[in-house]
């Protein structure tokens, strides 16, 4: 009987030790963790950009994933076991997808703020576009006449000269006509 409650008290000893708080040496840290899932869940959000065709994932994502884990210093065996560490342990996992959530949310509010930024300069050279047309257009209304006697002498001699011409033109092809169209006469009447 002594032996049934020594083995039953190391066996709780043992349970004991293994529900403990703190985190093994071969699982990720939280904080690790947490960057490697945001940077997952990051990338499934931009595979849903590709055309999904059945091999889309494995054609597009594959090497996106591979890259992300070489980038953080982790493999997927590592982060299946981290996974599966955390799944056992809710309230670590729920900490985890906080500081996610957090992540993406102030990943997503910086491109939205650089978007608008960009957005604003683009409009304000559209407005400088425009507001150039506009100036050249109405300045063009705002030009005066020469104020230099001799020009508009000269071009008001060019404009007489011309005029002269075209109606010494007009009167000799009147001339013609008037010849060419003489009356018709009947002489019987």
């Amino acid at each position: 009987m002594h032996k049934y409650i020594t083995l039953f008290f190391s066996a709780a000893l043992i349970l004991c030790a293994c529900n403990s708080k703190s985190i093994p040496g071969d699982v990720l840290k939280p904080d690790a963790m947490a960057g490697v899932l945001t940077e997952m869940h990051i990338i499934d959000g931009s595979l849903y950009n590709v055309m999904q065709a059945p091999d889309s994932l494995y054609k597009y994502g594959a090497g996106k994933y591979v890259a992300m884990f070489q980038r953080l210093h982790t493999d997927t065996a590592h982060f299946n076991k981290s996974m599966r560490y955390y799944a056992t342990q809710p309230d670590k996992l729920l900490a985890i997808y906080d500081q996610v959530d957090i992540s993406i949310k102030n990943k997503t509010d910086s491109v939205n703020k650089v978007q608008l930024e960009q957005s604003k300069a683009a409009h304000k050279a559209d407005s400088l576009k425009n507001l150039n047309i506009k100036t050249k257009a109405d300045s063009a209304k705002k030009v005066v006449p020469h104020e230099n006697a001799a020009a508009r002498k000269a071009d008001s001699l060019d404009n007489l000269k011309t005029k002269a011409y075209l109606e010494k033109k007009l009167h000799r092809h009147k001339n013609k006509k008037s010849k060419k169209a003489k009356p018709l006469t009947n002489p019987n009447i």
